[in-house]
């Protein structure tokens, strides 16, 4: 891993860790409830007769090997809930440590670049040829205009086998920097120095503020233009008073939300991505049945993201058949499980409100 150093002198910049971003690089966390497959990658391509076998198990890391008798490519795709954060214009460090059989089979590493609303930007190909033994191969490429996050996946061009063992991720440029002060402390500028507010506050209703106070001292007049309290605001207009000087406050309005998600169920169960409820307070999921064969559907709720449970009888949905399915309990995370005896597609929506 590389790693910048480390320098406390005065008004010095403070280079971060270049760590890896990729969650699960090494594939040894499973995805609960069936434990069969890595957390936070799926399965991508191929034809009835591929095979992807993760040879590792829960906590203990191990290679996924995807068998391809031929056909379409076949590979190994990061979750979309599990993409990586960046940015437009960033520069980043890709690498994959890979084996093939026979050697030197055609496979292409592939980043998709993911802008606003999981709406695709663009994508970046690099064909690599894996020897028998596992190898590392490292690339390096420029996020496009409108990034926001990545997907990395590695796929099968030919018959064969592919082992993938492990990912890596790191941003190059800008570095991540933290300013230290003469004696190796973090600096923190005052309140004039704020340029924006990354988090407005956003009030629930009116906000009326006393202030008492008791001076026995005898003190200059005091003057608007002289003595006051400032105020910040995150956009570029004025704040709005009344001819009295008083403060404009209006109430937020509640929001709403919406995401639609497609999936095929089949004999595993297959989740929906996942969701955070923390800021929400009424939320649903409805699913369709677009396929010719019954389905069933339940929710799951997580504290963490990655240990579930079931919060939801489980819903059986017809042909055709639109259900709606609401959480008994709250934590933090909450998802959409689906199933069925013989493949069947789904249409999954999540409508919320904060």
């Amino acid at each position: 891993m590389a790693v910048s150093s480390v320098r406390k002198e005065r008004g010095a910049m403070v280079l971060l860790k270049r760590q890896n971003q990729v969650y699960n690089p090494d594939f040894r966390y499973a995805r609960p409830p069936v434990l069969d497959f890595p957390d936070g990658w799926q399965r991508a391509g191929g034809g009835p007769d591929t095979a992807w076998e993760w040879q590792g198990s829960p906590f203990h890391p191990g290679p996924v090997v995807i068998w391809h008798p031929g056909g379409p490519a076949a590979g190994l795709l990061q979750a979309p809930e599990v993409a990586v954060p960046a940015g437009e214009r960033q520069r980043w460090e890709l690498g994959c440590r890979l084996a093939s059989q026979p050697p030197r089979l055609p496979t292409h590493l592939k980043v998709f670049l993911i802008g606003k609303d999981t709406t695709p930007v663009a994508s970046l190909a690099f064909t690599l040829r894996p020897e028998e033994t596992p190898g590392l191969h490292r690339r390096v490429f420029a996020t496009a205009p409108g990034t926001l996050a990545l997907r990395l996946g590695v796929y099968l061009v030919g018959p064969g086998s592919l082992a993938v063992y492990e990912f890596e991720a790191r941003r190059l440029y800008p570095r991540p920097r933290l300013r230290l002060d003469e004696k190796g402390r973090v600096c923190v500028g005052r309140v004039e120095q704020v340029g924006e507010i990354a988090s407005p506050v956003r009030l629930a209703g009116p906000m009326e503020v006393k202030v008492q106070a008791t001076v026995s001292a005898d003190i200059r007049d005091l003057t608007p233009n002289r003595d006051g309290v400032r105020v910040y605001g995150a956009g570029p207009l004025p704040l709005a008073t009344t001819p009295e000087g008083v403060l404009r406050v209006a109430v937020a309005e509640r929001g709403y939300q919406e995401a639609t998600e497609d999936l095929t169920a089949g004999p595993l169960p297959v989740p929906t991505a996942s969701r955070d409820l923390s800021g929400l307070r009424l939320f649903s999921y409805a699913v369709l049945n677009r396929g010719g064969q019954p389905a069933r559907a339940w929710l799951e709720i997580s504290p963490d993201g990655l240990h579930w449970a079931v919060d939801s009888e489980e819903r059986e949905i017809g042909p055709g058949g639109l259900a709606v399915l609401t959480s008994k309990f709250f934590l933090r995370y909450v998802r959409l499980v689906a199933s069925s005896a013989a493949a069947t597609p789904l249409t999954a929506w999540f409508p919320a409100q904060g």
